[in-house]
């Protein structure tokens, strides 16, 4: 496997591709927020010129002068709305191998903005967390792709300026720490939704997947070999699909509708077929299944309830 050449603009790209994210970039309707801010989005009143060291932000004067050239007259005051942020790459650890290449990042980004931005940064910051918490995320180095989890620290405020040239500033610092795996296809690449008839009515819901496993068994039958009959080969005869779900009991459509079935003191439809979509990389593929063995424990320590599953394709 080919290593990949760590830089600040490739970082940056990373991180930026997570603030542009439209669960992330939003747009702002709080009754709150100033009447400015109505229907825009949290990059647009930002206003954050991202840059690495080798480029510089650009001077007051500079910045009037270009919204001059474009737009001709305008207020100048309007140029003093921009704000910065400079991305440096603090740490960079490489897992000592020939054959894999996972590598550990520390960046920083540190931000020049209005304070009354302050605490739109922490909400794009937050937001950017819970939009990436438990993604693997797929980025590009030069030709190579990896998979990288990203986390960002709660923005702290190092210093206000009172007389700045863009009015009241803020120096607001942000770590953020970036896991690059090799790219390979995980847990988080794949999903789980069941459609079930409840009561006359077609349902489906997401399995929350602790746990997803998919086993193939073939029926084999001994048969001599073509070119030399004293030796014995084999030949597949028929062909078993079947899956194992391991799933915390949460209070989920499919979940409530499975276990009432399981606990139910009546009769049972136990041939009942359910439709299963397993999508995997961004393909979707269809199964009729039914339940062959369903266990749940719960546990005395946590209360939680965990589900095993298991479901095999449905014959004629």
């Amino acid at each position: 496997m080919n290593k990949v050449r760590i830089s600040a603009d490739a970082v940056l790209a990373i991180i930026r591709g997570i603030f542009e994210d439209e669960d992330v970039d939003i747009v702002i309707d709080d009754p709150e927020a100033p009447e400015g801010w109505q229907g825009k989005t949290v990059s647009e009143i930002l206003n954050v010129e991202y840059y690495t060291y080798k480029h510089r932000p650009k001077s007051t004067q500079d910045a009037i002068n270009a919204i001059l050239a474009e737009k001709g007259q305008t207020n100048e005051l309007g140029a003093l709305n921009c704000a910065y942020g400079l991305l440096t790459l603090e740490t960079i650890e490489r897992l000592f191998s020939k054959d894999v290449d996972m590598v550990v990042l520390g960046a920083k980004l540190q931000y020049y903005i209005q304070t009354e931005k302050i605490k739109l940064l922490e909400y794009l910051i937050e937001d950017s967390n819970i939009a990436t918490s438990g993604l693997r995320i797929p980025v590009q180095f030069g030709s190579e792709t990896r998979k990288a989890v990203v986390l960002f620290d709660r923005p702290l405020v190092s210093d206000i300026q009172t007389a700045a040239p863009f009015g009241e500033m803020a120096n607001v610092d942000v770590d953020i720490a970036i896991l690059l795996y090799p790219d390979v296809v995980s847990y988080s690449d794949y999903t789980v939704n069941i459609g079930f008839t409840e009561n006359g009515v077609a349902k489906n819901a997401d399995i929350p997947l602790s746990s997803f496993s998919i086993a193939e068994t073939m029926t084999q039958d001994a048969l001599p070999g073509i070119q030399a009959k004293e030796q014995v080969g084999n030949i597949n005869l028929s062909r078993a699909v079947s899956f194992v779900l391991v799933f915390e009991g949460y209070n989920n459509p499919f979940i409530n509708y499975i276990t009432d079935k399981q606990l139910a003191s009546g009769k049972v439809d136990n041939n009942e077929q359910f439709t299963m979509r397993v999508t995997r990389a961004g393909k979707t593929y269809t199964h009729t299944v039914v339940v062959k063995d369903h266990q749940t424990v719960v546990n005395a320590d946590t209360g939680n309830e965990t589900h095993t599953l298991s479901l095999t394709r449905r014959g004629i």
